[in-house]
């Protein structure tokens, strides 16, 4: 039996090393556009890094996006942080990315909407790069990872998170 996408894209992260899936061609005539989907930093700051490698060997466009659901109401609590910390995450984001060296514009994007709604087919992208499981893991890649293989209209690029680390006593733990 044939290994479906989803299982082929979890073993090469689990592996540690970035998987491609890949779509058509991005139209001709405009440079590429690639983006980052961020969850957290530092965990995912192997997907700037590939994201920002890709736009440059492409000659594309960097996008940086973090998405703050919408169930996050004008008067809900917890909306203020939820705003406060996806803008610190993108500036973050930003601040890295000129520290490797970025010679490009990049735009980021606080996006109001789910997660796994950013990644599908409304997405306006060449190449998407997310984080996917952590290395070393043995589960399953995680809902907006599986939702941008099955449903991005684009390329996607899934970076592996490191493996979990315990401060005191150094042992990884993985999943």
């Amino acid at each position: 039996m044939a290994a479906r996408p989803v299982d082929a894209v979890t073993t090469g992260c689990a592996a540690g090393d970035s998987v491609l899936v890949p779509r058509a061609d991005p139209p001709a005539g405009r440079p590429p556009r690639v983006v980052a989907a961020l969850r957290s930093l530092p965990d995912d700051a192997i997907v700037l890094i590939d994201a920002l490698d890709a736009a440059s060997h492409l000659g594309g466009r960097l996008a940086v996006l973090h998405g703050v659901p919408v169930s996050f109401g004008e008067r809900s609590v917890g909306r203020d942080e939820a705003l406060g910390r996806g803008r610190d995450l993108l500036e973050q984001a930003r601040g890295l990315l000129g520290d490797h060296g970025a010679e490009m514009p990049i735009e980021v994007a606080l996006v109001r909407a789910w997660p796994h709604e950013i990644v599908g087919e409304l997405l306006d992208a060449d190449l998407l790069v997310l984080g996917g499981p952590r290395a070393g893991s043995e589960g399953r890649i995680g809902l907006v990872a599986c939702s941008a293989v099955r449903h991005a209209p684009c390329a996607v690029l899934l970076a592996p998170r490191p493996a979990f680390r315990l401060p005191s006593s150094g042992l990884v733990l993985s999943g």
